[in-house]
């Protein structure tokens, strides 16, 4: 029989569906990821006050932004959460929604997730290297739906703690259940007000789409601590988001 291999639940918010604690998996040695380390989310801009004192009596103090500087524009994340913690924005670009769906479209998600590895990895080194500074504090890290870029980072963070590969592709999948009700609204509002067809492909978090990534790393570094070295990161960073994983 097959395990059942489960996945975090969102949060209890009303302004976002899909703000999840990377804590509760198994790991390395027999460990399990810590809870109230990392975040992973949706867009923030609908948080309601209530949401925002959750998230910082959760203990966020960091939140870092994975969305281009359109989005941002659009759908600004709330003052109210922004003026209580530490911010930062790396933008990253999904060919999708990062450019407002406006541009020529992947035909997966997957082939967006190798380029951003590929191309990227200075931006994602800044962007760990931002986690570990605040070693202290719940991070949340985010783009508008909280699946490709920000499956791309927690994708990393849960390989260096030696989450199993079908956990990881799990957590990565549950994502589309979580926002679909948003991606089918998106999907129509583009249809009739821009006459824009989203391909089904672009808001897919099909287990082939992650797949594809945690593919590049192992048949092109070994493991993400390699892919890591080689764009430049120290022993000592890849220790210690280890250990605000599992310690």
């Amino acid at each position: 029989m097959s395990k059942l291999i489960c996945s975090s639940q969102p949060l209890p918010l009303c302004g976002t569906r899909n703000t999840r604690d990377l804590g509760g998996y198994p790991a390395a040695d027999g460990a399990v990821t810590k809870t109230h380390r990392f975040l992973r989310s949706d867009g923030l801009a609908a948080l309601t006050q209530a949401d925002i004192e959750f998230l910082l009596a959760y203990g966020v103090g960091c939140v870092v932004d994975l969305r281009s500087e359109k989005e941002r524009a659009e759908e600004p994340s709330p003052e109210a959460l922004l003026q209580q913690v530490s911010h930062y924005s790396f933008p990253m670009l999904d060919k999708a929604a990062s450019s407002g769906f406006t541009k020529d479209m992947p035909p997966s998600m997957g082939e967006v997730y190798v380029e951003l590895l590929q191309y990227g990895a200075q931006k994602l080194l800044k962007v760990l290297k931002t986690f570990a500074a605040h070693s202290d504090q719940t991070v949340l890290f985010h783009c508008s739906a909280g699946k490709d870029r920000t499956g791309v980072v927690a994708m990393l963070l849960l390989l260096l703690a030696g989450v199993p590969r079908e956990q990881i592709i799990a957590d990565y999948s549950t994502s589309q259940k979580n926002m679909q009700q948003i991606f089918e609204q998106k999907q129509q509002r583009m249809l009739q007000n821009h006459g824009i067809v989203i391909p089904d492909a672009v808001f897919s978090s099909a287990p082939c789409e992650i797949e594809k990534a945690l593919d590049f790393i192992a048949n092109t570094y070994g493991t993400a601590e390699s892919y890591l070295l080689h764009a430049g990161a120290e022993d000592a960073l890849i220790s210690m988001l280890r250990h605000r994983l599992l310690t």
